[in-house]
């Protein structure tokens, strides 16, 4: 074939007629084209030698085989180390070879493990069986009652394997199950939870992440009152190390590709991360957010979102009962969050929505949005005889009137209310302290047994409502026109703690008194009366007597034979030994003022045969002496203006105005007690101390 058919053949046209745009045609005179030979320009062919680059490979499959590259790279050297170390954990850089496909790739949160960088440890995880603290029989019977007892409680960890299948496969999971059931061996429990510390320090430690470990955090935090003292408790830091795992495991948003959710389990393997879990757990770690948040009085650091609300329909219909549990619990939760934000309980002081008539709005809706919230759980065969949804319902009763105790709320700019409770907020106090003794009523109905599945929500509403009734009872003292900012720590305590006046003077008064006063029906002996609530205190500590024995000081029980429900029994007993206190000093104050009162109809009466004696000249000597009052006496007006019992901290706080200091300081029986309830009742909150 001749040469310039053969350029024809395999170059289509030539540079200048590329150039042109024109027609490139062989022709017949030599190697130039037609057109070239016409106009005598210079014809030159693209070098052959120079091909095009062929087309990108797929980005998906490029990937692909980079995660594959990975995770052989990641199994070989841990290999290698198992092999070479065998008997000391160790932690070293391996470096990647580098490859084609890995060059210029950047790690994202949704990638596996890093390319170029594998921590590898060798990293065993605790085994309590292998340990000999438990043995495989009653493992599998703590597993049982978890299933069955536990999961109706807190139903955001859903457990179907055998004890065997757990324990290889999840075994963080089964750890922390056996440590929040084997309450029945207090000094069992307390060894597994101290070993379950060291397991989530070393997790953290070597950067594991994974579904197992999200879920026994979820466990251990849901039952976290078993272990829970106010010095040592590290409750908020294990709810935000929740909500990482969460964010870093893609469950908190919804992934339309799930095959790239994956999780570094402890073995080093790579797992992927159910959808179905990993909902309940995201949903589960919202639930206690909201729980926190409340019982400590905070903002809720996980808001509530659509893809929320979606979760919640998908367990709507489930199979499992647990499941259908999910939606209202997830809808009080979400009402309580606003009901805080609208509210500003954890900023009284700053709270927009004042007024008797916006509070009175703003509580009849919310109550008809709960209603709607009962309506739509009443539906669900496995709500109507749960204990935990009951609670939940009436702590959120209790959370949406609680506005009627704030005094501030129910002024409006600089104008003072009047000193006489207004009709609207005497029905809400009621309604409040109903709700609040209902939800004692409802832990009074069960047995000591059933106790023990409850969980961090059903706790944490308790003490709230235990709180809110003293609140009540003694709420005619607790408001006054004050200053109630929050200063430092140090000078919080130091307001906390009594001082002893030694130089006799009297502390300055606040004036400027509002609140409820003695002729509005709101008395504090009259109400502690009307709903028995020295009564429910005392049924509720004999309910958990048996985890505080007579004698006993709170807190001074060794710890090896604390009883789970022994921090819950401790704050009882010493909001119990407060009220009563205060109640025996009320009827003191009451039991002068009548004697008071009889003494002055008696010395006026003398007065009166005085005046008759002058005039009818009987001796004045034989008329008895008026008796002048006692320099402690109390009258209405130092009533109203400071406390009616001495030994009483003073309590400005946050969230409430506080009343003045007593003019003395008796010495303190039970300053620790004294301390604890002053500063639940100024802080309105879990003590953290």
């Amino acid at each position: 074939m001749p040469r310039n058919e053969t350029t024809a053949k395999k170059r289509k046209a030539c540079l200048t007629c590329t150039r042109a745009k024109a027609k490139c045609s062989a022709s017949s005179h030599g190697p130039d084209c037609h057109r070239c030979h016409r106009l005598s320009k210079q014809c030159v062919f693209p070098d052959e030698s120079i091909r095009k680059p062929g087309p990108k490979s797929r980005s998906r499959v490029k990937q692909l085989e980079q995660r594959v590259e990975c995770l052989i790279d990641l199994i070989s050297a841990k290999d290698v180390v198992e092999n070479s170390h065998k008997n000391a954990p160790c932690k070293g850089i391996v470096p990647v070879p580098d490859s084609p496909q890995s060059m210029g790739r950047t790690g994202t949160p949704n990638d596996p493990p890093h390319v170029y960088l594998a921590e590898i440890s060798a990293f065993q995880d605790y085994d309590p069986i292998g340990a000999g603290l438990i043995d495989e029989h009653d493992a599998i019977r703590l597993l049982a009652k978890f299933k069955t007892t536990f999961m109706v409680s807190f139903p955001f960890v859903v457990v179907d394997a055998d004890a065997p299948t757990l324990r290889r496969e999840q075994p963080f999971l089964f750890h922390a199950i056996l440590a929040v059931t084997a309450y029945e061996t207090p000094n069992i429990q307390y060894l597994l939870a101290d070993e379950l510390k060291r397991q989530i320090a070393r997790m953290i430690e070597h950067s594991h992440k994974s579904m197992g470990m999200l879920q026994g955090l979820l466990v251990y935090t849901a039952w976290y009152h078993s272990f829970y003292h106010p010095v040592t408790q590290q409750l908020a830091i294990v709810i935000q190390l929740c909500v990482a795992l969460v964010q870093d495991l893609g469950c908190s948003r919804n992934q339309k590709d799930k095959s790239h959710l994956t999780s570094l389990s402890s073995s080093g393997k790579s797992n992927k991360v159910d959808p179905v879990a990993g909902k309940r757990a995201f949903l589960g770690t919202y639930f206690l957010t909201v729980a926190f948040a409340q019982a400590w009085r905070k903002r809720t650091t996980l808001p509530f979102t659509r893809f929320m609300a979606q979760c919640c329909d998908t367990f709507a219909q489930s199979s499992i009962p647990t499941d259908t549990l999910i939606s209202p619990l997830i809808k009080a939760c979400e009402l309580v969050s606003r009901v805080n934000d609208y509210f500003s309980y954890d900023d009284i002081e700053n709270a927009d929505v004042r007024g008797e008539l916006m509070l009175e709005i703003a509580t009849s809706n919310f109550r008809r949005e709960l209603a709607l919230v009962k309506d739509a759980a009443s539906k669900v065969q496995a709500a109507k005889d749960n204990v935990t949804m009951n609670l939940m319902f009436s702590v959120l009763d209790i959370w949406i009137h609680e506005c009627c105790l704030h005094g501030s709320l129910w002024q409006v700019g600089d104008k003072s209310s009047s000193t006489s409770a207004s009709l609207v907020r005497l029905k809400m106090l009621h309604h409040t302290m109903k709700a609040s003794t209902s939800y004692l009523q409802i832990l009074l109905q069960l047995p000591p047994k059933s106790l023990y599945p409850l969980a961090l929500q059903s706790w944490a509403g308790w003490f709230y409502a235990i709180i809110v009734t003293c609140k009540l009872v003694f709420l005619e003292d607790n408001e006054r026109l004050g200053q109630t900012q929050f200063g430092g720590i140090p000078q919080e305590i130091d307001n906390l703690i009594p001082q002893a006046l030694e130089d006799g003077t009297k502390p300055t008064e606040k004036v400027g008194t509002v609140g409820l006063n003695t002729t509005s029906g709101w008395a504090p002996l009259s109400v502690a009366q009307e709903y028995n609530v020295q009564q429910l205190f005392d049924q509720f500590m004999d309910l958990l007597s048996f985890t505080l024995p007579p004698g006993i000081t709170p807190w001074t029980l060794v710890r090896e034979k604390r009883d789970s429900l022994h921090a819950i029994a401790c704050i009882q007993r010493t909001m119990l030994l407060g009220f009563t206190k205060r109640v025996q000093r009320f009827e003191l104050v009451e039991n002068t003022q009548k004697s008071d009162s009889r003494r002055a109809q008696c010395s006026h009466s003398e007065q009166i045969g005085a005046k008759t004696s002058a005039k009818t000249g009987l001796n004045p000597s034989a008329i008895p002496s008026v008796t002048n009052p006692t320099p402690n006496s109390h009258t209405n007006s130092t009533f109203q203006n400071s406390l009616p019992f001495a030994g009483f901290m003073n309590f400005d706080s946050l969230n409430f105005d506080g009343v003045t200091l007593p003019s003395s300081f008796p010495t303190q029986q039970n300053g620790f007690d004294d301390w604890i309830w002053d500063s639940v009742m100024d802080d309105f909150t879990m003590p953290s101390l």
